[in-house]
């Protein structure tokens, strides 16, 4: 809960009661917060592009195959 204050308090989320439920409430991305997304995947792709640069296409798909077959097995999800 103290990541979803965070946000709010930072204009990122708004938090409205679900009407299906009152005691729920829905967490919706404001426009600030859909900025914020776009440019930290625009940082993550660019950084993953340097990091795995001396990586062929190959050797990169098949990193990303084995290190999600750790991240399931090491998760309880094998």
């Amino acid at each position: 809960m103290a990541a979803i204050n965070d946000l709010a308090g930072r204009g990122l989320v708004v938090r409205a009661p679900d009407p299906a439920d009152r005691r729920r409430n829905v967490i919706s991305l404001t426009e600030s917060g859909a900025d914020e997304a776009r440019r930290m995947t625009r940082t993550v792709e660019r950084v993953q592009q340097e990091l795995l640069a001396p990586l062929s296409a190959a050797e990169r798909d098949q990193l990303i195959r084995l290190l999600t077959r750790l991240l399931e097995h090491h998760s309880g999800r094998d």
